[in-house]
């Protein structure tokens, strides 16, 4: 449901506050979460966030709102624990040492003061100063802050001041006035919070939502609407019931909060030394699995459908897991499962494919979406259904369930939600998802130049046999010797205004990765096995446009990507973990 709107005017006053819901099943104990909602309407604070619809050529104004206060207006302290001595916003530097790596002479506890936030619009096109950039953040304008905190970060002010000039409309302390001109295709967007070296922790804190763009000519016109049956040979007559569908993974203590690693020894047993006696963080976890999934902030949730055809909008919103969804009848049976119906996509982080495409299981990557037709017309009153998940309890690497990795645990990670039969209210009009005609679809246009980047992991450079110490994205030398850089060396990622690339991205790690380019929605080249395989095109569900790719290990990945929109944007791994800790960099469009 739309936030907030107000008539004749897309204007939104959004905040991020603490609050408690009920995640664990009913008789379980609640759950502290944050989130985002209506400043004015308090029932509208949700994990995840109740959606955005926005409508394209209408321009939405949002204003974010940093109110993670307590009762008295004083800061609370982050719910999760932040590790201080990663490269992040550092609000104890003060401006001269905020979005840094600290140094400390002892290993640290974790960080308790005020949680900085910012917000980014994952997949839309918009202004550098709207796009949520991670040094753009900023604190509550809250009680007991010490004075020698810095209260944004590096690029906020530099930001407030281009908007304001731009659109006459001035940031006030604690909050950030967005601009999103919603020019693009007709897509599932979302949006989540993209503090430097905390995303995993905010985002796992519960501050993500969807975004949905509709109307214009890339979209179905009246067919994502309710209305009268169709005239008969009137394609637009695909009106589906729609329900999006955000899930991720999550742990809980005993008392219902949430639960994240305090310490880097449950990632890989090593319990130090720290600092100073190595270069190992002390509490970051290279990626993190939890143990129940959570779906529209409930674990395992049963949903009523009737006989008819639903349209789901899908997005993977874990912060490391990559899932492997399939719809049966058996919620335990063994994996690799049979599915009991297809899954019909349509579109995925860019909006429609070129043609609808069957499928009897979807591949989804951290930040990937997909747009699906399910048809359950021909089930029966009070038939069961389960979606399941058959991706790994662990980080990814391409392959098969029970061939290549075992599926996630069918008694827990391995369901995701449950699906039951009710009577049909109303007839179903719909057309069937393999007789649609799909809005037309243009290709870009052959590249300018083609770009090299790689993807890396370092391990420690003191303690034999202990990593990653971080991961990083990078370029190549004259000699083809790969150039690991960490967030701030300088931009290397410079492409003119108006120019169309092709990057070619060279995964030199064991672990598959979602790279995620900031403000884009590019196009799938192909594949290619390092040092020296064939080139594979894009499987038929990546030909539509992304945001999002997933690069394999050792093998480079050829995506053509248009730059329309002159700033400094950011492109980067979407497994928070990775993100969070150097695998991010910035990139310039127009003159450096």
């Amino acid at each position: 449901m739309p936030l907030d709107g107000r008539a004749g005017a897309d204007s939104y006053t959004i905040g991020v506050r603490q609050f408690r819901q009920q995640v664990l099943p009913p008789g379980r104990p609640t759950t502290t979460v944050w989130g985002y909602g209506s400043t004015g309407r308090p029932e509208t604070f949700h994990y995840p966030a109740f959606t955005i619809e926005a409508e394209y050529g209408r321009a939405v104004q949002i204003r974010w709102v940093n109110q993670l206060l307590d009762a008295n207006g004083r800061y609370l302290p982050h719910l999760l624990p932040v590790d201080p001595t990663l490269h992040w916003a550092n609000p104890p530097g003060g401006a001269p040492g905020r979005d840094s790596r600290p140094t400390f002479t002892s290993t640290p506890g974790p960080y308790r003061g005020p949680v900085p936030i910012v917000t980014h619009l994952h997949g839309g096109a918009n202004e550098e100063e709207s796009d949520g950039y991670a040094e753009a953040w900023y604190l509550p304008d809250a009680h007991g802050i010490p004075r020698d905190y810095a209260r944004v970060g590096s690029f906020y002010e530099e930001f407030a001041t281009k908007s304001a000039a731009r659109f006459g409309v001035p940031w006030d302390p604690g909050e950030a006035v967005f601009h999103y001109a919603n020019r693009g295709r007709a897509a599932t967007l979302w949006f989540h919070d993209h503090t430097l070296g905390i995303t995993r922790l905010n985002v796992y804190a519960g501050m993500a939502g969807f975004y949905l763009l509709r109307g214009g000519p890339s979209d179905l016109e009246e067919g994502i609407l309710p209305g009268p049956a169709p005239r008969p040979g009137d394609p637009s007559g695909t009106r589906y019931h729609e329900i999006p569908i955000v899930i991720q993974d999550r742990s809980f203590r005993t008392d219902g909060s949430l639960f994240y690693p305090t310490s880097r020894a449950l990632f890989d047993k090593f319990k130090g030394p720290y600092v100073p006696g190595s270069d190992i963080a002390p509490i970051w976890n290279p990626e993190y699995f939890g143990n129940a999934m959570v779906t529209n902030g409930r674990t395992w949730p049963v949903l009523p459908v009737e006989p008819r055809r639903y349209r789901f909008r899908l997005l993977n919103g874990c912060n490391a897991r990559t899932l492997i969804l399939k719809i049966v009848s058996d919620p335990v049976t063994r994996r690799p499962a049979l599915a009991a119906l297809a899954l019909w996509q349509l579109g995925s982080e860019g909006g429609f494919l070129p043609a609808p495409v069957r499928r009897e299981e979807l591949l989804l990557a951290p930040a990937e979406r997909a747009d699906i037709i399910v048809d359950f017309t021909s089930l029966p009153v009070s038939a069961e259904l389960y979606l399941i998940n058959e991706g790994p309890d662990a980080a990814f690497a391409g392959g098969t369930a029970g061939t290549d990795f075992a599926a996630a645990d069918p008694m827990t990670t391995g369901q995701v939600m449950k699906f039951v039969i009710k009577p049909l209210a109303t007839a179903d009009t719909s057309t069937p998802p393999s007789q649609l005609t799909l809005p037309p679809f243009e290709p870009l246009g052959a590249a300018d130049r083609t770009r090299r980047v790689s993807l890396n992991e370092l391990a420690s450079a003191r303690l034999p046999h202990v990593g990653p110490r971080e991961v990083l994205l990078g370029t190549f030398d004259p000699h083809g010797k790969p150039q690991p850089l960490g967030w701030d060396d300088p931009i290397t990622e410079n492409p003119a205004l108006g120019s169309t690339e092709i990057w070619e991205i060279h995964n030199l790690t064991k672990d598959a990765h979602p790279i995620h380019i900031h403000e884009v929605q590019f196009q799938i080249v192909d594949r290619q096995k390092i040092p020296a395989g064939s080139r594979r095109p894009p499987e038929a569900w990546e030909r539509g446009f992304k945001d999002t790719v997933l690069a394999y290990p050792y093998a480079i990945t050829r995506v053509r990507v248009r730059f329309g929109q002159a700033g400094r944007y950011m492109w980067h791994c979407h497994i928070l973990e990775h993100e969070d800790n150097e695998m991010m960099r910035p990139f310039r469009v127009g003159p450096a």
